[in-house]
């Protein structure tokens, strides 16, 4: 079968020889129909990083990326029940740019696709459900500002969340560097923020207000909520977007920071703003398995439209060049269709 192979930074393509695989009697194969590229497919492809934890390596050594797919079950193994040949899923797991993969029968990793929601919006099915973790560690009230720090597909998948959940929400503030990415952003009801444009917290500020607190940097920003979706990239320039949640958030112990974006490297921190405003730092990673349905519900239902965010197509033979797109600022999900 064809499947896109990495090789090294920057080196990735589609071989033909790959050998069509055996599943185990918990497992089912699915014909993928469409596997969106990932962040962390981008921190792989261009530092090596999270290598060993997101491919699929054969039987041969062949490493197989693509972890956010869907697909149609061919085959169904001896164990597994609920799930049948023919039926429209997605998947979760290692291995999705190429023709077949497969997949762990459990309730984190596949699920079935509702009436009404294509292959391609479906494939953004895991992404939608991070948000949907993000959000529920952050648990957001009515009237309390957030900001959501970088907004690829994770980003503007909380924003549509946000919108779609949280009652009577402060200002949304989105902030990125992709005029594009903000575009999306500022249509699903958030206020961009680029952070080329000038002072991150100035601009914050400016939206936001202040608040009367006077540890350095005093009145910050009246930030309730930041949700870093941007994590650290060795190119970026200036303060971490943790540096600056830390000095943005209004703390008054009441602020709260989720990291989720990938770090490609180690970064010095002023860290004295997480005692002085007694600031909550949580990790977030992955989703409850609930989640990946409620994100599915909320597509058939209408209340994000996912299409929207898949901004680039390519066919598995230009996976080399669907990852280029992807590292580039005005792509927001690209999809890779075998």
């Amino acid at each position: 079968m064809k499947a896109a192979i990495f090789k090294a930074p920057y080196n990735i393509r589609c071989e033909a020889d790959v050998a069509y695989p055996a599943i185990e009697s918990h497992e089912v194969l699915i014909k993928v129909a469409a596997c969106g590229i990932c962040g962390s497919d981008m921190h792989m492809y261009r530092t090596n990083a999270h290598r060993s934890e997101i491919t699929r390596v054969t039987a041969a050594g062949q490493e197989i990326p693509g972890h956010e797919f869907s697909g149609e079950i061919v085959e169904v193994g001896s164990e597994v029940t609920g799930f049948n040949v023919g039926e429209r899923v997605v998947g979760v797991g290692m291995g999705g740019f190429a023709q077949y993969v497969p997949v762990p029968a459990n309730p984190f990793q596949l699920v079935k696709i509702p009436e009404g929601v294509t292959f391609e919006e479906a494939a953004t099915t895991e992404p939608l459900a991070d948000g949907l973790q993000m959000l529920r560690k952050a648990a957001p009230r009515p009237g309390e500002n957030i900001v959501v720090y970088g907004v690829g597909i994770i980003g503007l998948g909380v924003i549509q969340a946000l919108r779609a959940i949280v009652v009577d929400p402060g200002h949304i503030v989105a902030i990125d560097v992709s005029e594009r990415r903000l575009a999306l952003a500022a249509e699903l009801g958030a206020t961009p923020v680029n952070a080329r444009a000038g002072d991150v917290i100035e601009q914050v500020r400016a939206i936001c207000g202040s608040a009367p607190v006077p540890w350095p940097p005093s009145k910050p920003p009246a930030v309730d909520v930041v949700i870093d979706c941007a994590g650290y990239i060795k190119s970026m320039q200036g303060n971490t977007p943790l540096q600056n949640a830390l000095y943005m958030l209004k703390g008054q112990g009441v602020g709260r920071v989720v990291c989720f974006g990938a770090y490609e490297d180690r970064f010095p921190i002023d860290f004295m703003p997480v005692i002085h405003k007694q600031i909550t730092i949580m990790g977030s990673e992955g989703y409850a398995a609930e989640e990946l349905v409620q994100a599915l519900a909320m597509m058939a239902s209408g209340k994000v439209n996912r299409q929207m965010l898949i901004s680039h197509n390519f066919a598995l033979d230009e996976v080399a060049a669907a990852f280029e797109v992807q590292g580039q600022a005005d792509a927001v999900k690209v999809m890779v269709r075998p």
